[in-house]
């Protein structure tokens, strides 16, 4: 039986087209700029390197913790500069990372490291709390401190009403980020692009189950009634460079993505471009893993979307009171006791209490 082994036509997996304008234009105001990107080897700041090593920068500072990530990453990118820099470091070393940021000096900030993986979340509180809590606030407050003009934060729909850690901890950010906003200047460009899941991550679900029906293996469906909403890796690049140069400060950005998608029929349309010949592909269904949801939820109930200056682009209103993010520092400082201790348990309960009284 033959087996096509390239990857599957993204549109195919979306089920419509790309909305993605030129990626390059999106980017044209940075030019000049002093940038720094975490998590600049991960899998959205990779491409994102490459279209912001085409710009013509002040600077271009690409961060992230992976030895081998970041080597690669150099490897296609190009080697270091006198205006591009490559840093292996840590954002949950918050001393190391201040002092970059006061050595840098950036004007932009594109913060994409995190840690992602929900199961992993669950099982492991205070490694979460520490790279997507305490790391975001400790960047907020350095960026502050030497007058970063723009800091785009990627979130995630699972920061709304989150069953799991992961989805707590990315509202925290959320909040962390529009509280600076508040307090920042008028042409300042404080902003949140919540993402939903996106095609080519690494370790997603897509990964999965390419490598499943290329091995012959059936297909490990957690539930037949889940579903999901998808974007590309261009609509990814698009949703950050558009809210960073367009964006009102505090304001919360989302890609108008269409209807979700049953993680069913994903598989299904994977196993239909690489097997056609094997229909129906065999599935096995696994179950729900812990903090997973079998539907996204886009908006919280005190959140409506509406459009942007951008194509494919929402912006989120709120109604939820401003007076809701006074406590997100002192709860910043909580987690960041009770990660020192150890406490995970505690760790998990605070941070889901407070993402909760965010929504």
């Amino acid at each position: 039986m033959s087996v096509r082994t390239e990857p599957v036509p993204v549109e195919t997996l979306l089920g419509r087209p790309q909305y993605a304008g030129d990626l390059g234009e999106a980017a044209a105001w940075l030019a000049g700029r002093r940038v720094l990107v975490t998590g600049a080897a991960g899998s959205v700041g990779t491409p994102l390197s490459r279209v912001l090593a085409g710009l013509d920068l002040g600077a271009l500072a690409l961060v992230d913790h992976h030895e081998y990530s970041l080597f690669g990453l150099e490897r296609l990118v190009g080697p270091a500069t006198s205006t591009r820099s490559y840093e292996l470091l840590d954002v949950r070393d918050t001393r190391r990372l201040t002092r970059l940021v006061q050595r840098l000096r950036p004007e932009v900030i594109i913060h994409l490291a995190a840690a992602k993986h929900v199961p992993y979340g669950e099982r492991f509180p205070e490694g979460v709390v520490e790279a997507n809590v305490l790391a975001t606030a400790a960047l907020i407050e350095a960026a502050t401190s030497v007058g970063t003009r723009a800091f785009v934060y990627p979130s995630s729909d699972k920061s709304v009403d989150p069953p799991s850690l992961y989805g707590a901890t990315k509202r925290l950010g959320e909040a962390l980020v529009q509280k600076r906003a508040a307090q920042a200047g008028t042409d300042d460009r404080w902003v949140v692009a919540r993402f939903v899941n996106i095609v080519g991550t690494r370790g997603s679900v897509i990964e999965t189950f390419s490598q499943q029906v290329l091995d012959g293996a059936p297909l490990s469906v957690t539930d037949e009634r889940m579903t999901r909403y998808w974007i590309s890796m261009n609509e990814a690049l698009w949703l950050v460079l558009q809210a960073g140069g367009r964006g009102r400060s505090g304001t919360v950005f989302m890609p108008d993505c269409g209807a979700a998608i049953p993680v069913l029929e994903t598989a299904r349309r994977l196993a239909a471009w690489h097997r056609p010949s094997e229909d129906p592909y065999p599935v096995h269904i696994v179950g729900v893993r812990p903090g997973e949801r079998l539907d996204e939820v886009l908006l919280s109930r005190n959140e409506t979307a509406g459009p942007s200056p951008a194509t494919g682009v929402l912006a989120v209103s709120t109604r939820r009171p401003d007076t809701a993010l006074d406590q997100v520092h002192d709860t910043v400082e909580r987690l960041r006791r009770l990660v020192r201790l150890g406490n995970g348990r505690s760790v998990r309960q605070v941070a889901m209490a407070s993402a909760g009284a965010l929504q």
